[in-house]
């Protein structure tokens, strides 16, 4: 795994979404207005169409987002940099000091939480209720990102405002930006919801992999019709604590699932 990724997704999706099985489309909930790659072209506009600028500095709105993630690997392809072909959904609570992504199929999820300039990041087994909290020199030890813009964003700000802007416009009363080009060696394209400061589609290619991950749904935190699991109840463990409890059968288990895990081991 390579913390230091282009998205933070890539971040979760090596840990978050490694599932072969397959998601379902959600059903009966309040979609967005869809905006992918195939229909952004019908909006295009030429540069007096008032699109709000890229400005990834004011206050970000609390919501709740559904997205499904697709991979395709060529079958000749022998890299063991990336995760496994497959598809999953999974979800994205975003609050002012808080960021948790949560795994529908693999009852697994992950929670960035902030005090004033320190972080923690929690890697949570729901079936376990237990979590492994990371804290800042240990997340500092393993080289993982500390952009907390990066985890709200869902991809690092610099390198979204290094991309190329291809087209801009309004698709049923919301203002989108798209953009493309190349990061740590991968093609880029991001299509970007101006007024929720998300991804809609987030799109990376290199040699014999592709990803795709769309979002399907959103909501004002306020009104999300999907709880977060109530973790209030669940053993935490620390990240340091990991060499010591290496016999535990749920750290055994868990352990490949861990970021920074071999850096750990001295």
């Amino acid at each position: 795994m390579k913390p230091k990724s282009a998205f933070f997704l890539l971040f979760a999706g090596s840990l978050l979404l490694p599932l072969a099985g397959h998601a379902h489309e959600p059903g009966g909930e309040s979609q967005t207005p869809s905006l992918t790659a195939d229909t952004a072209a019908a909006s295009v506009c030429a540069d007096d169409c008032n699109v709000p600028a890229l400005d990834l500095t004011e206050p970000l709105p609390e919501l709740a987002a559904s997205y499904v993630t697709s991979r395709a690997v060529e079958a000749d392809s022998h890299s063991h940099d990336h995760p496994p072909a497959g598809e999953a959904e999974w979800r994205f609570f975003r609050e002012n000091d808080r960021v948790d992504l949560e795994n529908l199929g693999a009852l697994t999820g992950e929670r960035w939480q902030r005090d004033g300039r320190t972080q923690f990041f929690f890697k949570v087994f729901h079936e376990d209720r237990r979590s492994i909290e990371y804290r800042m020199d240990d997340l500092k030890m393993i080289d993982a990102a500390l952009s907390w813009q990066q985890h709200t964003l869902l991809i690092d700000p610099q390198v979204l405002q290094g991309l190329a802007l291809q087209e801009a416009g309004w698709r049923d009363g919301y203002p989108y930006r798209r953009y493309s080009g190349m990061a740590g060696g991968e093609k880029l394209d991001v299509l970007w919801r101006v007024d929720l400061k998300l991804p809609v589609v987030l799109e990376r290619e290199r040699a014999g992999y592709r990803e795709r991950t769309v979002l399907k749904a959103v909501h004002p935190l306020a009104d999300s019709p999907w709880p977060r699991p109530d973790q209030s109840g669940y053993e935490v463990i620390d990240f340091a604590d990991i060499g010591d409890r290496e016999r535990d059968p749920f750290v055994m288990r868990i352990q490949a699932q861990l970021p920074g895990v071999s850096a750990h081991r001295h």
